[in-house]
Formats: C-alpha cells, structure tokens, sequence
C-alpha cells in the first residue's frame, strides 16, 4: 500500500518538472540565447578561417575576403571573367592570384590555318599543342625558342627535294673558216665534229608541294663535244690577211704605191701543232701574217703585201719576222705562214711578188 502512494507522487513530481522545462524552452528569451551562441560560434569559425586574396589581373588588382579554396570560384565571384586558355596562378598560400590572360596564335601549315589561345609557352609548345611536327628540311618564320605574344602569326614551309638525272647529247658546231688555197665554192673538212656526251644531274627543290627551284648539282663528260673544223674557199683575188688599212691597187690586184718589189718562190708552214704559241726569230708571235724572209734582203719588222703576178692568189698584208735556211741560201723568196697546217698542203709552192711597202 505505501509502495503505490510512492510512485504516485514520483511520477507527479516528472510531470511538473516536464512542464516547467517546456515553458522554458518555448520562451523568446530562451531562443535569443540560442541564436546568440551560435552566431558567436559562427564569427568564431568564420574569423579563424576568411582570408585576404589579392587578385592581379594584367594592370588591375583588388583584394577580396574569402572562404574558398578553390581560385577559380574566387575569381569568378569577383567578377572577373575568363577566357579560353587563361590561366590562375596561385601564390603564397592562394593569399595572391594571378591571371594569366591567354594570346591568340595563328600557325599556318598543310595548307591549313589554326588560331588558338595560350597562355605562356613558347612556340614549341605552340605547335605540340596543334599536334603538328617539323621535318629536318621544314622551314619556320620564328624561332622555336620564341616565347608567344598576341597577334603571333606562326608559318611553316614543308620543304623537301628530288634528285634526278638525264643524258644530253651536244651536238657538234661547225665552225667555217675562209682560205685562199680552196677554189671558191669548194670546201675541206679540217676537223671531223663529235657530238658530246654528259650525264646531268638536278636537284628540285619543293616548298609546300610546288616546284620553286631546279639547279644543276653536278656533270659528268662522257664524250666532250669536238667541233667541226670546215674550211671554205673564197673568191679569186680575195686576200689572206686583208691588211689594216686601205692600200691602193692597180686593176691586176698589185700595189700602186710601194718601196721595192721581188718576186720569187714562197712556200709554206704553219703554226699549228708544236710551233703553236712559239715566238718568230725576230720575237714576234708565230701566226698567220707574220712571213719568213731574208732579213739581210727584207729587214724584220718590214711592211709586205704578196701577191700573185695575175693577182689570182692573194695572201695580202704581211709582216717580215721569222727566217730559215732555205731563205738564206735563196731557195725561196719566202715562207708564208697560215694557221692550219692543210692550208700549207694545199698551198704548195707558188710564184709570188712581195711587195715593200711604203
């Protein structure tokens, strides 16, 4: 019987307490107290961890307070916008921010343009990040080293060559030479012609899939082309050596004007083959012009013109200059001088007069 009085008066003394402690916590005063500790844990919490983050954007700079972590949201809700291919460099513990604004590069190359945006690198990175390679003969504008700016205009060349050959054939000249000791309208061929023979070898340079230079790199003689020699008769009475200036001749082709006159026997030579460059006796150059003669008849350096007596044969203008034997004993009057040795052959000997001129 005690034992139910007692719990009776436990369980009334719950419930008044109960009750109290509801009328508590639906009072305004209680809910103030409430809200007041949070917001102190609130400042509390947002005190130790805001931060000052200083964003640097080209020549622009402002400082905004943060709890973010992340530098693209702090960037972005400062209001900063960014474009393709800039970049945020943080420093200092993400205290600084940087904004990298990205240049707009042009690379040309293939025939195809590509504009894009970086931001830093060199022109190397440029091109790795287009996915596009240089060949060892491709040629660039820029350097590879070169660090990118707005406005680059990047242009590569693709160069590569091609090497070919050919065999040309030269076909041979001909080389007409007048003589006296030719009839006219009679030719000799002094000198079979021999066409040449050469391998050639060329080099083509192409820029971007077009020809733009073809150079000979080397040749090879097969056969070096040998020219024909053909020696022409002329008309009677035309000279050999026509002389350097005019000389006054009688209707048979003989001078008007002259110092002496004799007539004798001429013969030959020529200074083709070993007497090819030689000197005369008298110093002067062995050639066609300069005769041999008895200089203690005909002194060297004397002005002669030779002709035959019915002017038929003319050798014309001539200067004394060599000698020999044969002209000093007399056999011959003098030694005429031509420049193939044929010419000789076929001038034989003949009766001459030589004139000295005044």
């Amino acid at each position: 019987m005690g034992g139910a009085k007692e719990r009776e008066h436990w369980m009334d003394t719950v419930y008044k307490l109960g009750s109290a402690v509801s009328r508590i916590v639906q009072s305004r005063a209680f809910a103030a107290s409430v809200l007041a500790a949070v917001s102190a844990i609130i400042v509390v919490v947002v005190s130790l961890n805001v931060k000052a983050v200083t964003i640097v954007d080209g020549d622009s700079t402002m400082v905004v307070l943060t709890l973010d972590n992340d530098p693209v949201r702090v960037v972005s809700r400062a209001g900063i916008k960014l474009e393709q291919g800039d970049k945020i460099v943080a420093e200092s513990d993400l205290r600084v921010l940087s904004v990298n604004r990205a240049s707009e590069v042009k690379i040309t190359a293939d025939g195809i343009t590509t504009v894009l945006r970086m931001s830093g690198g060199t022109v190397s990175d440029a091109l790795k990040k287009v996915g596009l390679e240089l060949d060892q003969n491709d040629a660039i504008n820029v350097s590879l080293n070169q660090e990118i700016n707005d406005g680059l205009d990047i242009k590569i060349d693709r160069i590569s060559y091609e090497e070919y050959s050919e065999i040309i054939t030269e076909k041979f000249t001909t080389q007409n030479i007048n003589t006296t000791v030719l009839k006219y309208g009679k030719s000799l061929i002094k000198q079979a012609g021999v066409n040449g023979k050469k391998t050639v070898y060329y080099r083509k340079t192409i820029k971007n899939g077009e020809v733009v230079k073809t150079e000979v790199v080397k040749e090879v003689v097969h056969q070096k082309m040998v020219p024909q020699i053909k020696l022409v008769g002329v008309k009677s009475g035309t000279p050999h050596n026509p002389p350097p200036y005019p000389i006054k001749l009688d209707s048979k082709g003989q001078p008007v004007e002259y110092k002496a006159k004799y007539t004798g026997r001429a013969t030959a030579y020529s200074c083709e083959g070993g007497r090819a460059g030689t000197r005369t006796a008298s110093g002067m150059p062995t050639k066609a012009g300069v005769v041999a003669v008895n200089p203690k008849l005909i002194p060297y350096g004397t002005k002669l013109y030779i002709v035959s007596e019915d002017g038929s044969y003319v050798y014309g203008y001539a200067v004394a200059g060599d000698t020999g034997k044969a002209l000093m004993t007399g056999h011959c009057l003098v030694d005429l001088v031509f420049d193939h040795y044929v010419e000789c052959l076929r001038f034989g000997a003949k009766k001459l007069n030589v004139y000295v001129l005044k």
